[in-house]
């Protein structure tokens, strides 16, 4: 485990373009930090409809912040979901770090398209599709902090410096 832990009442947002690393990054940190990770995606599988898995995601996150625990959302959010975490955020008196994954688009689409040939089990999507469904997760932006992940290279991506960011800006959270 790195240097640094998380205060108790710490939110982290991890959003961005579908295929840009936002879920493997959470489950790392996840992992890294011992706090619990929400996915909106993980949820939706498990209900088997999609918006069965959002709202049980807004139960769960609730749950979580009663017991004043650091927690990890993650999914492609986009501006009509601020209301949601503010009132949760407001409410439980959390600090927010939003962490935001974005790539070339052309990149994040080939990637999008990878994973669907790789699961086999969806259609591929054109570039056009694939902007569309994106277009407003690409440019969201909430919380306290704000650290913006170029993925269009991973290799020049660092978790390591990326958690460091992390528990700087959580020192000195309520």
């Amino acid at each position: 485990m790195m240097s640094g832990s998380l205060n108790k009442k710490t939110m982290l947002i991890v959003s961005g373009m579908g295929a840009a690393g936002k879920t493997t990054f959470a489950e790392w940190f996840s992992k890294e930090a011992c706090i619990p990770l929400l996915s909106v995606d993980e949820l939706w599988e498990k209900c088997g409809d999609y918006y069965d898995g959002i709202a049980q995601f807004w139960v769960y996150c609730e749950d979580i912040m009663e017991q004043s625990s650091p927690l990890i959302i993650e999914f492609g959010f986009w501006d009509e979901q601020k209301l949601m975490i503010t009132e949760l955020v407001e409410k439980y008196k959390y600090k927010t770090i939003n962490i935001h994954f974005i790539a070339s688009i052309e990149i994040a689409h080939q990637r999008f398209n990878d994973r669907r040939k790789l699961n086999g089990t969806k259609p591929q999507i054109t570039l056009e599709r694939y902007n569309e469904i994106v277009k407003y997760s690409k440019n969201f932006e909430f919380g306290d902090y704000f650290i913006e992940v170029d993925t269009t290279d991973f290799l020049k991506v660092s978790y390591k410096n990326i958690a460091e960011k992390i528990y700087l800006h959580t020192i000195g959270a309520v």
